[in-house]
């Protein structure tokens, strides 16, 4: 399969005249909760072949999205992409903290992961993962009787808490498997216990009753407000804008 998306990855080069930078594989697949039914989201970062379009009126494309059968494929334009990083956006933080990589410049990819790990704002991240955390919690209320949607609203409940809880405690950036979060983090055995079965169900496709859904929002709730004010002693980041200047420019060369 990864040759395979590496393949429609150059197709789309030739197709669009650009150059991507750095492709990986996002999603279920490098959260380790890809089942069979799984789909491939592949996020990538991108420059234009020709750079007159960057000095014209018109703005070349900024965002390049595929979606056909299994595929969800989105990139974005090498300047956009920075300014999402000045904002230390979590999904770029998740496509360069993916260990399924598909294509990657050397230097674009070495320097924009130092760039990220050095400078990236945990206290913006702990922000994002909390909201996330928080909506899906409320989504919860709104899912009865859809038992496949119903799971995938706790997995990501579970998988944020997990993320958060991680910043909060060691301080630094996150894995994206949620294996490697469980046995990295400290929380008591009865949750971990729970978040294991929720994600092994996942994987599985199996799904969990009414009755144990209520039992784990009773004890996440709970465990998620604490979390709140502990956000705001996260660090908050260092500027990043003249290192990321430097680096367009010596793409653009």
């Amino acid at each position: 399969m990864k040759e395979n998306l590496i393949s429609r990855l150059r197709y789309l080069e030739k197709k669009e005249d650009m150059t991507i930078l750095m492709a990986a594989v996002t999603g279920s697949h490098s959260f380790g909760l890809s089942s069979g039914q799984s789909d491939y989201d592949v996020r990538f970062i991108y420059v234009h072949n020709d750079m007159r379009s960057y000095l014209s009126l018109s703005q070349p494309v900024e965002v390049i999205q595929i979606n056909e059968d299994l595929f969800d494929m989105e990139g974005w334009d090498l300047f956009k992409s920075s300014r999402l990083a000045l904002k230390s956006n979590p999904a770029l933080f998740e496509l360069f903290q993916s260990r399924i990589k598909l294509i990657s410049h050397p230097d674009y990819y070495r320097k924009m992961k130092g760039l990220i790990a050095e400078c990236y704002s945990k206290k913006a991240l702990g922000h994002h993962y909390y909201r996330m955390m928080s909506d899906n919690l409320q989504q919860l209320t709104k899912t009865r009787g859809s038992e496949r949607k119903e799971l995938k609203t706790w997995v990501q409940v579970y998988r944020s808490y997990l993320i958060l809880v991680y910043i909060i405690q060691l301080g630094s950036l996150p894995p994206l498997s949620v294996w490697e979060l469980l046995d990295l983090v400290s929380i008591d055995q009865e949750l971990k216990t729970r978040i294991t079965q929720i994600f092994k169900a996942k994987q599985m496709e199996e799904y969990i009753s009414n009755k144990e859904s209520e039992k784990n929002f009773s004890i996440i709730e709970g465990k998620s407000l604490s979390l709140k004010n502990e956000i705001t002693r996260l660090h908050q980041g260092k500027k990043m804008e003249t290192e990321l200047n430097e680096l367009i420019w010596t793409i653009l060369e």
